[in-house]
């Protein structure tokens, strides 16, 4: 015969608490202090004690049958200088958005949180979010890539949304850029494209944690030396003064490498060829890695709706899972983008098949 189940409830009165309160010290939950978390943590281990996984299937059941109640509040975190800034970029606002509808249908409210408000410190931030009853944060993208916010997570749920925060290392959620790049090589390729250069600025390839650049060298060493050519990089930053700056710059590598089609992210590319009377698609054809900015151009569509939403699935699942702090060993989902056909890219020729085959 087998032992009996230790149940929650024997749990329970042996730490000398509530039910409740043994059920969120299990999940891990910071509304528990501390030591007492783990003292029953540890009480529950030494008994051997285990959910019931049939009970807590018919739990999961019961809840998805139910009419959506109101869970929790969660913050998303915005760190921009300005509050306005943070909302006004085309790619956060779609992550915001996916984000948004995804609490609303799981019964959370996602609210704003502006670090960079008057008086506001990273201490202060955590003290109000937790006054409030907040334990799930959000992080969208950061101002810039390496970002310190000297914020500590240990009493929250967390997750970040591209690779742009450095600390807290938290779990991320973000588009699959590596796949992104190579996927729109492969693409220019089957229209005959051979001659393909890439430009870039260097803090946006460092944002993708450097996975937009990483496939354009790979493609670049599995050519033929005659069709090769380095990648255009825009030092610092994507802001109209700084790449401004780049346009001379950019027209002389043109005319040195005459490529017949660019991957890039910057909508001035496509303004500083015109302007040189070189039109696109007619003489040479542009694909965009992040159509949410060039959205008639050929490329790839991130879905930053898309990722908005699985960053808060993954978030709440750590929530109700009772999951704190920062993860010993951090989560990298990874969102698909899809290729869309637009107006800046044509067929010069049949697919090259033989360059297909090296990068495939």
């Amino acid at each position: 015969m087998q032992d009996a189940r230790v149940t929650l409830k024997q749990v329970a009165v042996r730490a000398g608490v509530h039910v409740s309160t043994a059920w969120r010290a299990l999940k891990n939950d910071t509304y528990v202090e501390p030591a007492k978390r783990a003292r029953i943590r540890s009480l529950a281990k030494e008994m051997g004690y285990a959910p019931d996984p049939m009970l807590t299937a018919l739990s999961n059941y019961r809840r998805k049958q139910a009419p959506v109640a109101f869970q929790s509040t969660l913050a998303w975190i915005n760190n921009f200088t300005t509050r306005e800034e943070g909302r006004a970029l085309i790619n956060i606002a779609g992550y915001h958005e996916g984000a948004q509808r995804f609490a609303t249908q799981m019964g959370f409210k996602l609210e704003e949180f502006w670090l960079a408000e008057p008086g506001m410190s990273p201490k202060r931030a955590r003290d109000v979010l937790l006054a409030r009853g907040i334990r799930g944060l959000v992080f969208p993208p950061q101002p810039l890539s390496g970002t310190d916010l000297g914020f500590d997570v240990e009493p929250f749920a967390a997750v970040a949304i591209g690779h742009s925060l450095a600390s807290p290392r938290l779990h991320v959620v973000a588009s699959h850029q590596h796949n992104a790049s190579l996927q729109a090589l492969r693409e220019l390729a089957r229209l005959g494209h051979v001659r393909i250069g890439m430009v870039a600025a260097t803090e946006t390839l460092r944002r993708a944690n450097h996975g937009f650049e990483s496939p354009y060298h790979f493609f670049q060493a599995v050519q033929d030396e005659k069709h090769r050519m380095p990648l255009f990089a825009i030092p610092g930053r994507e802001e109209p003064r700084n790449v401004a700056a780049a346009r001379e710059g950019f027209l002389a590598w043109f005319r040195r490498h005459r490529p017949t089609a660019i991957v890039c992210h910057l909508s001035e590319v496509r303004i500083w060829l015109e302007t040189a009377g070189i039109i696109a698609p007619t003489d040479v054809s542009l694909a965009t890695l992040s159509r949410a900015f060039d959205a008639h151009w050929s490329g790839i569509d991130q879905q930053e709706s898309e990722i908005g939403r699985r960053a808060l699935e993954l978030l709440v699942s750590l929530f109700q899972s009772g999951e704190r702090g920062e993860p010993a060993t951090p989560l990298r989902l990874l969102v698909e983008g899809r290729w869309t056909e637009g107006e800046t890219t044509r067929r010069i020729g049949p697919p090259a098949e033989e360059l297909l085959e090296r990068i495939s």
